[in-house]
């Protein structure tokens, strides 16, 4: 039986992490543009972390998590899900994958990562649209983060609870990536594009009025 298991973690990992991941970072990169600094809350193993950094030319990169992974490709420190251990503007870029749908407390975290962010914060996420895509999505999560261990809580916001969580947390949404093309055939009929989103988030006070979210969705 654990033969059986880790053969098929393996499998998602090649066919369904693998490239999840170099999509999300796409995604995130072309959101944040350049900056030589990066957080990665919830950063997990790093592997997102890593590659944004390396296509925005970070030169420090770093990540927190309440769940220390056993290795990671970036420096992870533990945090307790709701304070970011850094001063005010500590890193020019902040980013979450896949990160505020597992908080207790959401809008908090993200305006830690407004606090903690000197120009944007980025994410990756889920749009729910009704009671069919909240079971799908949940039922995602859960074979998601099996292997990982991570506390599956089934929090999905519709476009709308999305713009009014980043005013709740004192930001306001700049950029959008939407429909998010994360994996190929036939998973991406399980995932379905539309499901899936990437949002540049900015502090409210900050942004210019003429700003405007911009979508593009990925061929």
């Amino acid at each position: 039986m654990q033969v059986l298991t880790r053969a098929l973690y393996a499998l998602h990992h090649r066919a369904v992490q693998v490239p999840r991941a170099s999509r999300v970072a796409s995604a995130l990169a072309g959101l944040v543009g350049e900056a030589r600094s990066v957080l990665d809350v919830g950063a997990g193993d790093g592997v997102i972390a890593r590659a944004v950094a390396d296509k925005i030319g970070a030169e420090r990169v770093m990540g927190v998590d309440v769940l220390l992974r056993p290795s990671s490709q970036i420096e992870v420190v533990p945090y307790d899900g709701r304070h970011l251990p850094f001063p005010d503007g500590a890193f020019e870029a902040v980013m979450l994958s896949d990160v505020l749908h597992h908080c207790e407390a959401p809008a908090e975290v993200l305006g830690e990562c407004l606090r903690v962010a000197s120009r944007v914060v980025v994410i990756k996420d889920h749009f729910r649209f009704g009671p069919v895509s909240k079971a799908l999505l949940l039922a995602m999560d859960v074979v998601g983060n099996a292997e990982a261990g991570v506390l599956v809580r089934g929090t999905y916001f519709s476009p709308a609870e999305w713009v009014s969580l980043a005013r709740a947390a004192g930001g306001r949404i700049t950029g959008l990536v939407w429909p998010l093309r994360i994996h190929d055939a036939p998973f991406r009929l399980i995932t379905q594009d539309q499901l899936q989103f990437a949002a540049r988030i900015e502090r409210a006070r900050e942004a210019p009025r003429t700003a405007a979210a911009t979508t593009a969705a990925e061929a």
